[in-house]
């Protein structure tokens, strides 16, 4: 298993890499791109454009999240803030790797919320004929797919288009061209469909990875709240 001194080296010096960070008092993470700055591991660092960081809003007690495509699987860390420099650098000290198992996993949460999946247009599909559409609401949901439940049977083996709603501060909804990876039947005669992104862009799953650090950050203080108690 590759270490996090490694993944760092891998890293190339100079590299655009997309950092989740926490915020004081917010549940949605502040999504921006930085340049990696390679350094003694597991330390390193990220340079921002002026003015891009909320300095005054960063919270600095809790892990950030960094994700830096390696033109195949995307390399990911978790990592904490040591020191912010002139209000755009960034000091970061690994904290632990994430693989691409483990982020399909960490990147999962449950989550209730509308979606509505719509045929796929094809060549015969006459004009005028928006085909079918159905509506449900996810079960879960992460940066690689959904678990959904809908009332009716969605076609299998074939490729549809999903639009999602993200409940956030600003509501706002991504889409995704998906397939069905695994149908089954309820006892209450619905249908819970596992659906994988064939095709999503880069900003889109961004929201969505952004949207699940935010689930996952309250139910780590409400869990941290009950042990209080």
């Amino acid at each position: 298993m590759a270490t996090n001194k490694d993944i760092l080296h891998d890293i190339s010096d100079a590299k655009p890499v997309r950092i989740f960070l926490p915020l004081k008092g917010v549940k949605e993470r502040y999504r921006v791109q930085g340049i990696y700055q390679k350094s003694v591991p597991p330390v390193f660092s990220l340079i921002f454009r002026a003015g891009t960081l909320p300095v005054e809003s960063i919270d600095t007690k809790d892990t950030c999240i960094i994700n830096a495509d390696m033109g195949g699987p995307s390399v990911s860390l978790e990592a904490n803030i040591t020191e912010i420099v002139d209000g755009q650098h960034l000091v970061m000290r690994a904290v632990k790797s994430i693989s691409h198992e483990q982020m399909r996993e960490f990147f999962r949460v449950d989550a209730v919320t509308s979606v509505i999946g719509r045929a796929f247009p094809s060549r015969a599909q006459k004009d005028g004929d928006k085909g079918w559409t159905m509506k449900g609401e996810t079960i879960d949901i992460s940066g690689n797919g959904i678990l959904a439940t809908f009332p009716e049977k969605p076609p299998e083996n074939q490729q549809i288009r999903l639009e999602i709603a993200l409940p956030s501060t600003e509501p706002e909804v991504v889409t995704a061209m998906a397939s069905p990876v695994r149908i089954a039947r309820t006892d209450d005669n619905r249908y819970d469909v596992a659906y994988q992104f064939d095709d999503i862009n880069t900003e889109d799953r961004d929201k969505i990875i952004g949207y699940c650090l935010e689930i996952q950050r309250k139910l780590l203080r409400l869990k941290v709240n009950v042990k209080d108690l």
